[in-house]
């Protein structure tokens, strides 16, 4: 009996996992042939959504931008139009979910918003700095998040909490992962750290991984950045020197990425190995396609959407306070951007986690050479 429902049960959840990459995958395509080889308007709606939540924030990263974002983009949504928008995306078919901010768990709509998304089978993911995580868990659980994302830097607690400038954010963190991890039903939420690389840590990336990787799931890297315009990830200019490293320390980087990925072959991909590039030979990385405009929105705080939280140019395309979700992911303003891009006249680099989707993309045979059909309602007088 016990074999029969243990059978019952993983054909049951094999079949719900096939249904969500179903989902994912014409999801995936619908937006590819539509917005990225004709520039027409979506019939579904962006595969992946990241849901700048707030930008309110209980720490102060020194690598971060977050409290001067909040005063750009003050909370505008109330919790009515918040779950309006969370049935929206949920019909649009969009596959993921996730929200950030700012720390996420101080929106006080978070889990309403996020029991809308699951009714519809919406993958849901949160990035938190653990502060507030084990007085959550309960609320995590029951709301059927897939995957709590949780920052952690480093493997010393004083140096983590001198970057997020919080004493005692480590360890409450570390609290909370082990208390959400006993707690959890199954394997749900997947627990992630995320590590963020710099100047003061890819000499030790490898042992950091490898601390990390006793406590959490899963384990994910992505570099310091700067010069995103809309992000709140971001150095600040009095802090570049201390995260960014010196140019002439590009071999000792590919070095320590190198050691990690033969210890940890799932870092042994194009998005990690190209870090060095990114903060070295940036223009290396123009080949690169943008695949935002055609399967990611960016929700901000006030409401209002863009795709891209780098290139200021690419300004919000609308604002859900009075669009709909596929009113602003067909906008005009959105299609005079995506056709700018799919001719590859944008000449930008980002390197963010995001974009290692961007990285998996360019590896695959033949995805690069897609036809592009110009829209004659977007020529080049029009960008």
């Amino acid at each position: 009996m016990f074999n029969k429902k243990a059978k019952l049960f993983q054909n049951s959840s094999s079949f719900v996992i096939d249904s969500s990459l179903l989902k994912a995958s014409v999801t995936f395509l619908s937006n590819i042939v539509r917005t990225k080889i004709f520039n027409i308007d979506a019939k579904r709606g962006p595969l992946f959504i990241s849901w700048l939540c707030t930008y309110r924030c209980n720490a102060n990263c020194r690598f971060c931008n977050t409290h001067e974002m909040n005063k750009r983009y003050p909370e505008g949504l109330s919790l009515k139009r918040a779950l309006e928008i969370a049935h929206e995306i949920g019909r649009a078919k969009t596959w993921v979910v996730g929200f950030t901010g700012g720390e996420v768990l101080l929106w006080p709509y978070l889990f309403d918003v996020i029991k809308v998304l699951k009714q519809y089978g919406v993958k849901v993911y949160f990035i938190t700095n653990g502060l507030l995580l084990k007085k959550n868990a309960e609320k995590i659980i029951e709301a059927g998040v897939d995957t709590v994302v949780v920052s952690l830097d480093d493997l010393s607690a004083a140096e983590h909490d001198d970057n997020r400038r919080v004493p005692g954010i480590y360890n409450l963190a570390i609290e909370g992962i082990k208390f959400l991890k006993t707690n959890r039903k199954g394997q749900k939420p997947i627990i992630k750290s995320t590590t963020v690389l710099s100047k003061k840590t890819y000499p030790k990336i490898e042992q950091i991984i490898s601390h990390l990787a006793e406590l959490v799931d899963v384990t994910a890297v992505q570099p310091v950045v700067t010069g995103y315009a809309n992000g709140p990830h971001d150095i600040s200019q009095t802090e570049k020197s201390s995260f960014l490293p010196e140019p002439g320390k590009k071999r000792l980087v590919e070095e320590a990425i190198l050691r990690l990925t033969r210890r940890y072959p799932a870092f042994n991909n194009f998005y990690f190995k190209n870090i060095s590039t990114y903060w070295f030979n940036p223009e290396k990385l123009l080949k690169i396609n943008c695949w935002s405009p055609f399967l990611r929105l960016l929700i901000m705080p006030d409401g209002s959407v863009s795709h891209c939280p780098v290139n200021p140019k690419y300004s919000t395309v609308g604002n859900l306070k009075s669009l709909s979700l596929m009113e602003a992911w067909n906008s005009q303003a959105i299609k005079r951007q995506r056709e700018e891009i799919r001719r590859h006249n944008n000449n930008c680099v980002c390197w963010s986690q995001d974009t290692s989707f961007n990285a998996f993309l360019h590896g695959l045979p033949l995805i690069n050479k897609l036809p592009i059909f110009k829209n004659k309602k977007f020529n080049n007088s029009n960008l």
